[in-house]
């Protein structure tokens, strides 16, 4: 027999942590589309111009990849929830 007061945490718990990968994967693409389009001002760092792109890109590409990691979690406890 589980404990109710545990089975009424684990979907708190669910919720905050795909908000937080959401969250996350804001930041991410945020972040890479800064880099890319940063002036040498803003960023204050000696970066060669292709090296500002790939980690950019990298750095968007892997904000996708989380974003469609958690999607695909959340529909997946949705689908048996249900």
């Amino acid at each position: 027999m589980q404990n109710p007061r545990r089975e009424k945490q684990a979907p708190f718990l669910r919720k905050f942590v795909y908000y937080f990968s959401m969250l996350m994967t804001l930041i991410y693409v945020g972040l890479g589309i800064f880099i890319i389009f940063a002036d040498e001002e803003q960023m204050n760092l000696d970066i060669p111009q292709n090296i500002k792109y790939l980690l950019g890109g990298i750095l968007i590409l892997y904000g996708v990849v989380r974003f469609v990691r958690a999607y695909k979690q959340k529909s997946k406890q949705n689908g048996t929830n249900e």
